[in-house]
């Protein structure tokens, strides 16, 4: 490991940084919450092995930030589009966990974005905008004395390509993959070199060997490629570092693999499955990684800002006094007079979360003792909350005193979440007493239905990591879903179900009303396995610690891999010199196996002979 007391520089290029509350960041879904806790976890890990770790987060400046709270920086980074060179300008902002983030601004590129809206739709106004940022970026990183970048996602994947080799030959990239099925993948225009040609990139170059995807640019591969050939490791945020389990191991599944596996499962052939590589075969070939994400002590029930008094105050008097968080008087008026934190040892406390959660969804105190099935998330396909809405009437019918408790909304466009929007209001409408939807974002709300809540739903189509299974299994709220993805982390204590045919909608409803059922059962008639379920979720280890140190490694081991390269290129000089008279000789008989009896050193070793 490094010597005690090594400074370590860390450039984390991302597209979104969470600290939304700031003001000065963003959040569209997972990757920003990462991207917010994650810094501050990797400075500890690394002082634990004594290394003195500064990370310096670089992102896009959007329109909606107020630049007053920014200190603008004396730097001009030239950029070129299209034949066109402009300067961005550079911002930087230490927050008060001390972490800085350096914020890239031009006026032309970004003025259009606002807090919901930070991705182009058009893909090649999003292409001429990550291509912009990028050189920026790049432009940045090279003046910044760094010892390894952090690249998120694809959005930052053309930075080494602008970084250029020379760079990387001394400074080693990684790459976090937060969703592959979002890949950049962008139609040519006037052919793939002046597709390249045109964002300041030498097409004829780089096309063929990293870009071209079925006749377009797919920049998660470019930068896969890239990363992979210089020495960095590829990662994503479920699993282990030999892909065993979880994302990592998902990724690497082609289109047949996934086939065979529904039809075991189905016992007749599927009609349709998803594949979570979305057919880039590059996942099948090159090592990927899995380092799962953490989450931060603050979403444990005792620690959880949103069930405290005080910050429920200064929420409320923000948002003046006819505005009030809770819809119903004694939620709001308990929730605001004390703090309702609990664990494992207090579990009256959540059974009087239970109480005012009813009371704000339904108007009434609980009679009996009903079971609250909860749901929070986004209506997109990814979530798969349609199935949610399959299922309810028959779930009623099971049991007289189950009630479905949703929150969730379908963005502005998208035709599929609106109709389940309209399915979700339909079925309110149809049993107010015990279906209660809202649309409407609702943070604190949120926590009190996840803290109040008996399950949760998560039938996800795929789940990279999964964030809301942690937060309601660390509040006692068990997950019943689909076992995809960084969900069967929580496999353990939850109910999960396993079905690939995606074509077939009643036969995963039935598979999911299956695990429905047997946790309506154990509620019912097993109060020991469920209060052990209870227990054992609360108890989960969900902090960054174990993932932050894995991180920590794998920026000592791109170090080593820099060294092991130069060693090997070296090598291959010093190789080289010894032949002589010999070197036509040898070249010309030394001629490499290919395929699976191909030596990369060897190839390397014809390469620098010719």
């Amino acid at each position: 490991m490094p010597k005690a007391n090594k400074k370590m520089r860390v450039a984390m290029p991302a597209w979104e940084i969470g600290r939304v509350e700031s003001g000065l960041g963003a959040k569209i879904g997972g990757l920003g919450v990462v991207v917010e806790e994650l810094p501050p976890e990797l400075v500890k890990a690394a002082a634990r092995q004594g290394i003195d770790l500064e990370v310096e987060t670089l992102t896009p400046c959007f329109a909606h930030y107020d630049k007053s709270q920014l200190t603008r920086l004396d730097l001009r980074l030239p950029v070129t589009l299209e034949g066109q060179t402009f300067a961005f300008d550079v911002y930087e902002h230490v927050f008060p966990d001390g972490q800085k983030v350096v914020y890239f601004w031009d006026e032309w590129q970004l003025s259009w974005t606002n807090a919901s809206a930070i991705y182009p739709d058009d893909p090649q106004l999003g292409l001429k905008l990550y291509a912009a940022v990028g050189q920026a970026m790049a432009g940045y990183i090279k003046q910044g004395n760094f010892d390894t970048v952090h690249l998120h996602d694809y959005h930052v994947g053309l930075i080494p390509f602008y970084l250029g080799d020379d760079y990387l030959r001394h400074v080693p990239a990684h790459l976090t993959i937060h969703n592959a099925t979002y890949q950049g993948v962008t139609p040519l225009i006037g052919g793939g070199y002046h597709s390249l040609d045109r964002l300041n990139l030498p097409g004829e170059k780089l096309f063929h060997k990293y870009f071209d995807f079925f006749d377009n640019l797919n920049i998660m591969k470019a930068c896969m490629l890239k990363v992979h050939e210089t020495g960095g490791k590829i990662t994503t945020v479920s699993g282990d570092i030999p892909g065993t389990w979880g994302y990592a191991a998902e990724l690497k599944e082609g289109h047949a693999a996934v086939w065979a596996k529904a039809y075991a499962q189905k016992g007749s052939p599927p009609g349709e499955v998803f594949v979570p590589n979305r057919h880039l075969d590059l996942f099948e070939k090159l090592p990927i990684a899995g380092i799962t994400n953490g989450m931060s002590d603050i979403n444990r029930p005792e620690n959880l800002p949103e069930l405290k008094a005080e910050p429920l105050r200064r929420m409320q008097d923000r948002r003046g006094p006819h505005n009030p968080i809770f819809k119903s008087p004694t939620t709001q008026t308990e929730m605001l007079a004390r703090d309702h934190s609990f664990d494992v040892n207090h579990l009256d406390v959540k059974a009087d979360l239970k109480r005012l959660l009813h009371l704000e969804t339904f108007g009434t105190e609980p009679v009996w003792d009903p079971i609250l099935i909860t749901g929070v998330g986004r209506l997109v396909d990814q979530k798969n909350f349609g199935l949610v809405a399959d299922i309810i009437e028959r779930t009623l019918a099971y049991d007289g005193g189950i009630k479905f408790i949703i929150l969730a909304s379908a963005p502005e466009g998208d035709a599929g979440g609106k109709a389940t929007e309209a399915n979700f209001f339909r079925l309110a409408a149809l049993y107010p007493q015990r279906v209660y939807f809202n649309n409407t974002f609702n943070l604190p709300l949120s926590k009190l239905i996840l803290a109040g809540g008996d399950f949760t739903l998560i039938p996800s189509r795929f789940e990279p990591c999964g964030l809301v299974d942690y937060e309601a299994s660390l509040l006692g709220n068990i997950v019943i879903g689909r076992a995809v993805g960084g969900l069967v982390k929580v496999r353990h204590c939850a109910y999960l179900y396993d079905w690939l045919d995606i074509s077939d909608r009643w036969g995963e409803a039935n598979a999911f009303f299956g695990q429905i059922r047997a946790a309506v059962d154990a509620y019912r008639y097993n109060h020991a396995h469920h209060d052990y379920l209870i227990r054992t979720a609360m108890a989960i280890n969900s902090s960054w610690d174990a993932s932050a140190a894995k991180y920590i490694e794998m920026y000592h081991y791109g170090l080593l891999t820099q060294k092991w390269q130069a060693d090997r290129r070296h090598l291959i000089e010093s190789f080289i010199r010894t032949l002589k008279t010999d070197r036509a000789m040898f070249a010309e008989f030394f001629i490499p196996g290919q395929q699976e009896y191909a030596d990369r050193l060897d190839w390397e070793l014809k390469q620098a002979l010719s």
